[in-house]
């Protein structure tokens, strides 16, 4: 990350933890997400803020564990409202939004910000000008897309920190696209059409892929070999293959491990890491899904 970038999630973190009188228990330090800041917070107390707050990126609040009755009072850009909330309602507060709010109890919830060269990078192919495109603040509203998605970020983070930087930053990509379609102004540029990647360019990402499965491959690094931005690399690259970038991975996983189980000595743990498998369990998860059999049997066969 560059300074620039880290300057940024800073910021964002800072912002997310004040307004929402909040103590982070998750975090995504060290785990290599590019453009994207997470937060699995706790209220400090039920109170009401001293001041507004003016958020530098843009940023999502879900809630995810609250008591039943649970309610907020909070004002948007000088605009109050008071909403009776439940498990999956979020705020999305864009960058430039003064904000302030006040509950009745505490609660936990997912924070989600994204610096700006993320989101110019991921709309920039969606036929979206980021230029002439402006994000409308939302009270709390329930939206199970982005509800599900900060759980999958949750339990992704937590169960593979140091392999999960191109899971995370595929979906961050289709959920700033979903949020910048439903609830966005813009301006709409011609459509672009492609059957999907070039094949020298097409070849030259597998071949990396192949190479570097040891790696924690992200999302970024395969769009800038492609030169595309992050949400149009990806779309080509299903229509190319059949699989997302994050499946393609996996898969080429697990064709390497099972591989490797029939021809070499190597143990299944260090078959796991050489692979680029965080854990044994994680192997053994997406072997028994793609292959229907555990790394032990194709083993002893």
């Amino acid at each position: 990350m560059s300074k620039t970038d880290h300057h940024q999630s800073c910021a964002v973190e800072t912002a997310i933890l004040k307004s929402f009188n909040r103590q982070s228990l998750l975090c995504n330090d060290n785990s290599g997400w590019n453009g994207i800041r997470f937060q699995f917070t706790h209220s400090r107390s039920a109170s009401a803020l001293p001041e507004e707050i003016i958020f530098p990126e843009n940023a999502i609040h879900i809630y995810t564990e609250m008591p039943s009755e649970y309610a907020v009072e909070a004002r948007i850009n000088g605009r109050l409202q008071k909403s009776s909330l439940v498990t999956g309602h979020s705020l999305i507060i864009p960058r430039g939004t003064a904000y302030w709010q006040s509950d009745t109890q505490k609660s936990k919830g997912i924070t989600l910000g994204f610096n700006s060269d993320f989101l110019a990078r991921t709309l920039s192919a969606e036929s979206i000008d980021i230029g002439c495109l402006e994000l409308h603040p939302q009270f709390p509203t329930f939206d199970p897309l982005i509800y599900q998605i900060g759980l999958a970020l949750k339990a992704e983070l937590e169960q593979n920190r140091h392999s999960s930087r191109l899971y995370a930053e595929s979906a961050a990509t289709f959920l700033v696209n979903h949020l910048f379609h439903r609830y966005a102004l813009r301006k709409q540029k011609q459509q672009i059409t492609n059957s999907g990647l070039p094949n020298y360019k097409l070849q030259q990402v597998i071949d990396y892929i192949h190479a570097n499965l040891d790696c924690n491959i992200g999302l970024t690094e395969l769009a800038d070999m492609a030169q595309m931005s992050l949400s149009h690399f990806s779309r080509l690259f299903k229509q190319s293959t059949g699989y997302s970038p994050h499946q393609f991975v996996i898969k080429c996983r697990v064709d390497r491990a099972k591989e490797l189980l029939v021809k070499s000595d190597l143990s299944i743990a260090d078959i796991t890491y050489k692979v680029g498998f965080a854990n044994q369990g994680h192997l053994t998860s997406h072997f028994k899904r793609l292959l229907g059999v555990t790394p032990k049997v194709v083993r002893e066969k």
